[in-house]
C-alpha cells in the first residue's frame, strides 16, 4: 500500500483519475471537500489493497474513504433487527467482513494511523481479558468500563438522483429499544469517540466503526459501557445507496480546523 504524495499527482490528474471511476469515487470528483484538499501541500492520498484510496486532509482534520456498499442478509442488523458488537463500516478481509454494510480495501493500520495525524486521541482502551469484568450497564459501572477518546463525526457522501449528498452514518441506521417490555422504535443517537484498541491489540477483526462500545475495532458508540447489547438495530436500506455501489466515508475531528487538543491530554 503506498502514498501518493500531491507532487506526483496533480489535483487535475487525481480529479480526472476518479472521473473515469478508477478509484471508484467517479461522482464525487466535484465535491469541495476533495478540490480544497489539493490545495494543501501536506494533504496525501493512500492507495488501498484493491480499488480504494484514503485522502487524509489534514488542514479540515478529516480522512475521506472509499467504500463499496455490501450487504449479507444473514447477519444481525443488515435485514432484520438484531444486535450487534461488529462494525458497520470496516476492512475488506477482516474477520468480521460478512457484518459491515460499508467495506473498504484500504488497510486499518493505515486509517489508524490517518487519525492519530489528524492529532485525534484515544484516552481509554480495554484489553480482551478485561471484558467480562466491564461488560454492560450495572450498578456498579464507572468510568472504567468505557471505551474513551476524542469523539468523532462519520458521514457518508454518494451521489442520489444526480446530486451528491452527505449523510450522518447515524441516518442510515435504525434503532429499538425495550420500554417497559414494548418495542420502541427510535433515532439512532451514538456518541462515535474514537479509542483505537483494536489496532493496538492487533485484533484482526476488520471493523473500524461499532456499535455497543465494542473493543475490537478502533471507533465506537460508548454512548452505554462496553459491549452493552441491549438495542436492537436495523440498517435503512430505504435511505442506503445501491448494493454495490461507491461511497466515500469521511472521519471528521469534533475540532475542526481550528486543531484544539483534547481536554484530557
Amino acid at each position: 500500500m503506498g502514498i501518493v504524495r500531491p507532487g506526483e499527482m496533480t489535483r487535475g490528474t487525481f480529479l480526472k483519475t476518479l472521473a473515469a471511476g478508477i478509484l471508484g469515487l467517479s461522482t464525487l470528483a466535484g465535491t469541495t471537500a476533495f478540490a480544497d484538499a489539493q490545495k494543501h501541500p501536506e494533504n496525501k492520498i493512500i492507495k488501498g489493497a484493491e480499488n480504494d484510496h484514503m485522502l487524509v486532509d489534514t488542514a479540515n482534520r478529516e480522512l475521506r474513504i472509499s467504500a463499496t456498499i455490501t450487504k449479507d442478509i444473514t447477519k444481525p442488523s443488515v435485514a432484520d433487527w438484531g444486535r450487534r458488537f461488529q462494525g458497520f463500516f470496516g476492512v475488506k478481509g477482516g474477520k468480521m467482513e460478512e457484518f459491515f454494510v460499508f467495506t473498504t480495501d484500504v488497510s486499518r493500520i493505515d486509517i489508524n494511523n490517518a487519525i492519530l495525524e489528524l492529532g485525534i486521541k484515544s484516552r481509554r482502551q480495554i484489553p480482551f481479558e478485561e471484558v467480562e469484568a466491564r461488560r454492560g450497564l450495572k450498578p456498579t459501572t464507572t468510568e472504567d468500563d468505557y471505551l474513551n477518546g476524542d469523539p468523532v463525526i462519520v458521514t457518508i457522501c454518494f451521489e442520489k438522483n444526480g446530486a451528491i449528498v452527505e449523510s450522518a452514518m447515524e441516518d442510515m441506521i435504525r434503532e429499538k429499544i425495550l420500554v417497559e417490555d414494548k418495542e420502541v422504535i427510535k433515532p439512532y443517537t451514538p456518541h462515535f469517540i474514537y479509542h483505537g484498541t483494536g489496532e493496538a491489540l492487533k485484533f484482526p477483526s476488520g471493523c473500524i466503526l461499532c456499535p455497543s462500545d465494542c473493543n475490537g475495532g478502533i471507533i465506537t458508540d460508548n454512548a452505554l459501557p462496553l459491549k452493552t447489547a441491549t438495542s436492537y438495530y436495523k440498517v435503512n436500506w430505504d435511505r442506503m445507496p445501491p448494493v454495490g455501489s461507491k461511497v466515500e466515508v469521511a472521519i471528521k475531528s469534533i475540532y475542526g480546523s481550528s486543531r484544539l487538543s483534547s481536554t484530557n491530554p
